[in-house]
Parts: C-alpha cells; sequence; structure tokens
C-alpha cells in the first residue's frame, strides 16, 4: 500500500481525483465540498453556547454532520500516510521551515496558531475557504470564487517572494 500513502501521485492523477469531488458531492450529498464549515463544526463543538451569529445558523444546527467526520478523516488520513512512510508519532521538523527558521518549538506554536486564526478569519470574510472557492466555486463559475481565487494566489506569490526574503534572508 505504499503506493497510495508515500509515494507521491502524479500531478495529474491527484488533480482528477480531487476534480472528482464536486460532481460525487453533488450527486451523492446534494453539497459542495468544504472545509472551512467543518472548523466551524469544530468550533461550535468546543463553544457550543457562543454568541457568535453565524455560529447558530443552520450549517451548524447538527455538530457531528459529514463535515466534522470529514476533518477527522483528513487528520487520521495524514497520520496514517506518515506512519505508513515511517515518520515518528510526533516531531516538530517541517522541511524547509524549521530548516530555515532555527526557532525554539513554542514559538513553531504560537506561529501556526496564529497562522490558523487568521486562515479562519480569512475563511469567514472570503465566505468560504481556498478548497471551497478553487475547487467548486471555479467548476461553478461562481464569480465571487474567481476573485477570491485570485486573491489567494496574489497573495501566496507576494508572500513568496517578497515576505520569505525579508523574515529568512534569502531564497
Amino acid at each position: 500500500m505504499t503506493f497510495l500513502f508515500v509515494e507521491f501521485w502524479p500531478w495529474w492523477l491527484g488533480g482528477i481525483a480531487i476534480g472528482l469531488l464536486v460532481p460525487f458531492m453533488y450527486f451523492f450529498l446534494n453539497t459542495a465540498l468544504s472545509v472551512s464549515t467543518g472548523y466551524g463544526n469544530l468550533l461550535k463543538i468546543i463553544v457550543p453556547k457562543t454568541k457568535l451569529k453565524w455560529l447558530n445558523s443552520e450549517n451548524y444546527a447538527d455538530k457531528f454532520n459529514w463535515r466534522f467526520f470529514f476533518l477527522a478523516g483528513i487528520i487520521i488520513g495524514g497520520f496514517l500516510a506518515a506512519r505508513t512512510a515511517g515518520m515518528p508519532v510526533v516531531t516538530s521538523q517541517m522541511g524547509l521551515f524549521t530548516e530555515k527558521s532555527g526557532w525554539p518549538f513554542p514559538a513553531y506554536i504560537l506561529w501556526f496558531f496564529a497562522g490558523g486564526l487568521l486562515l479562519g478569519l480569512g475563511a469567514r470574510l472570503a465566505n468560504g475557504c481556498t478548497s471551497g472557492h478553487s475547487i467548486h466555486g471555479l467548476a461553478t463559475f461562481q464569480k465571487s470564487s474567481l476573485v477570491a481565487t485570485v486573491f489567494f494566489l496574489l497573495f501566496g506569490v507576494i508572500t513568496t517572494f517578497f515576505i520569505r526574503p525579508i523574515v529568512w534572508g534569502g531564497g
């Protein structure tokens, strides 16, 4: 089974698999693939009596719907893939990021916690996450998804070419 979990899939096979999710989700579940709504489910489980209007909407009435299990599957699948590849259960190594930064472990925790908060805020402001807009929204010809995807890509390029050299001192 290493060909499924350890070896890289060809880019075109991964694209086909992800692209088939849009019609699959509509055909079998009559809904769009959505990761950020799953995070809302998780937040609703953690803070069930919140006063946030969007978190008390119909989307989060059933906290343990398919999106919750989808998120759980992402985490479990990542764990299984790492274990199949022979990686340790817990590691602080994240490739180039930890190699170049050399920060203490608590700094990584703060960095990724802050990044997660910004990611969640961005998903709320954009009315969806990158997967929702770029995969589902573009496939269904949503103009707002086109705008959101352009800005995701634009700021990804800005981060890569302008902020990274400032933070890490070069390429």
